[in-house]
């Protein structure tokens, strides 16, 4: 019980941090109406309404809720219906920088992430997750070496599966350097650029959970690696043993558990990241290079 209310008080004391680490907005960017009425309003209006109405222009200032809104409107009862121009087709950019290298790194990303779903996929077709530690060889184990020796193409569809890991990883990554060097983080991408480090986070948890799927030499090491820093943390170290490896030492249930993760937790949370990340991007455009 004392844990879990540590782990709240901690997630309460990030939450301050980030949020005062946010950047302030400049004064030389327009702010709507609706934000200077709360600021000036002496009067008549609750704390409730002070705060909802702050927090709608903040976020209308970042990502044109109401534009939208009213271009979404407008749509409906329109005859011919398409699509919301882009932030580079609606300001007229010039748009050849965007086939800069470096600015290929996130769709490469997310290519990547195609490929490896689509690759694991198939690779679950004929995937054991039993790692029971008695038998020799483990299910898993098994598993593994019928799709790598017998599988038709199996080792083929296995090693996309690998290299697509190895390739989104570093592409991932490069995107981060690019956009931290360049400055594109910065207001208002702000939120945008915490959804990214989550992505990246993620991403290599994604990598840890699939290393682990094998369950041979190399997978029990990087297991007794990672249970060992699980049990390390401050006051929740056996909570997240349990959470993450389904105990607070290795057994046949780790595999099931990474096998959970990987293949049904894991792959909704980072969609769900990916679709934020990329809406964002269609409104505010991406950061042209100074």
């Amino acid at each position: 019980m004392i844990q879990f209310w540590f782990l709240w008080i901690f997630i309460a004391i990030v939450i301050v941090i980030v949020a005062f680490t946010l950047r302030q907005e400049r004064d030389d960017i327009p702010r709507k109406d609706i934000l200077r009425a709360v600021e000036t309003s002496s009067g008549g209006m609750g704390l409730a309404e002070k705060s909802f109405l702050w927090a709608f222009s903040w976020l209308d200032t970042r990502f044109r809720i109401q534009d939208y809104w009213g271009m979404s409107r407008d749509a409906y009862h329109s005859m011919h219906r398409q699509m919301p121009l882009t932030h580079a087709e609606k300001y007229k950019l010039r748009i050849i920088w965007y086939w800069y290298p470096l600015y290929c790194l996130g769709g490469i990303s997310f290519l990547a992430f195609i490929i490896l779903v689509i690759s694991g996929t198939i690779l679950g077709f004929y995937y054991v997750p039993g790692g029971d530690l008695s038998s020799d060889p483990t299910p898993a184990y098994a598993s593994m070496e019928f799709i790598m020796v017998e599988l038709p193409f199996g080792y083929i569809m296995r090693s996309i599966h690998h290299w697509g890991t190895h390739f989104m990883v570093a592409s991932v990554f490069l995107h981060m350097c690019r956009v931290y060097f360049t400055g594109a983080y910065r207001n208002p991408r702000e939120l945008n650029w915490l959804i990214g480090v989550s992505l990246m986070f993620f991403t290599i948890f994604f990598g840890y959970s699939g290393y682990l799927l094998p369950w041979d030499s190399l997978a029990f090491g990087a297991a007794t690696i990672g249970i060992n820093m699980a049990n390390s943390t401050p006051l929740i170290g056996d909570w997240m043993s349990a959470l993450l490896f389904g105990d607070t030492v290795l057994s046949g249930q780790t595999v099931v558990r990474m096998y959970f993760l990987h293949v049904f937790v894991l792959p909704v949370i980072v969609t769900a990241l990916i679709l934020a990340h990329l809406f964002i991007v269609w409104v505010q455009g991406i950061a042209e290079p100074h």
